[in-house]
């Protein structure tokens, strides 16, 4: 999921599969996974929607992924849009006319419900989207929540048989001030437009604390390690 602390959690895995195991896939590129399952790649990661997961079907793989506040989220993409250098991306910002412009689009109106359920930038987000997200998300073998890092990464990583009490480097936001100005300004709205969303993500907050297994002496050396 984009913009849900992925950056973070794929530093933490690298450090335990390398970049050589390693590939990294752009959108729902079925050749690209084919040919990563063929060249035996421990890990295989990148922002894709459901639709490949399912196609992959392939039991030796943990699946696992993160959510994040849908307002944070919303938000933090379009900062993200505003001073990135990347062409892609410069050209979508200069798209919008206004903030009010890019919450019209696909990429603002519950995008994780978007990614989970396959349908990316085809029609409204309903009830039956959010069921199939829902029914979709349950089948993953872990899910946490950007809020809950990097617990969660030490959770993750002693699920795949390893240690990593890795302290994920926190993003400075480029621009603080035009987080707060939409954060202020539109946060209701975000809210309102995203609700399907935030109760994907409750529910995988719900799910993250329900299932974690962190012994009590690792949770402290965790702890320690944040001061």
């Amino acid at each position: 999921m984009p913009k849900t602390a992925g950056t973070s959690l794929v530093n933490i895995l690298h450090q335990e599969y390398r970049l050589e195991n390693s590939a990294l896939l752009a959108g729902d590129d079925q050749e690209a996974i084919t040919k990563a399952i063929k060249e035996e790649k421990l890990f295989i990661h990148g922002h894709f929607s459901y639709n490949l997961i399912e196609k992959l079907n392939d039991p030796d793989y943990f699946k696992a992924t993160l959510l994040r506040d849908a307002s944070d989220r919303v938000i933090s993409r379009y900062v993200h849009l505003a001073y990135s250098k990347e062409p892609r991306l410069r050209e979508e910002f200069y798209r919008y006319k206004s903030f009010e412009d890019y919450l019209e689009s696909s990429f603002a109106d519950n995008w994780q419900c978007r990614m989970l359920s396959g349908i990316w930038h085809e029609e409204r987000v309903d009830e039956t989207v959010f069921r199939k997200a829902l029914a979709n998300l349950s089948k993953f073998d872990w899910i946490a929540t950007a809020e809950d890092m990097p617990e969660a990464a030490l959770d993750l990583s002693l699920k795949l048989g390893f240690e990593s009490y890795y302290q994920p480097r926190l993003n400075r936001r480029k621009s603080e001030d035009l987080w707060q100005q939409v954060d202020r300004d539109y946060r209701l709205a975000i809210e309102s437009l995203n609700a399907f969303d935030q109760k994907l993500v409750d529910f995988a907050r719900r799910s993250y604390r329900a299932k974690r297994r962190i012994p009590i002496l690792k949770r402290w050396k965790l702890a320690l390690k944040r001061f």
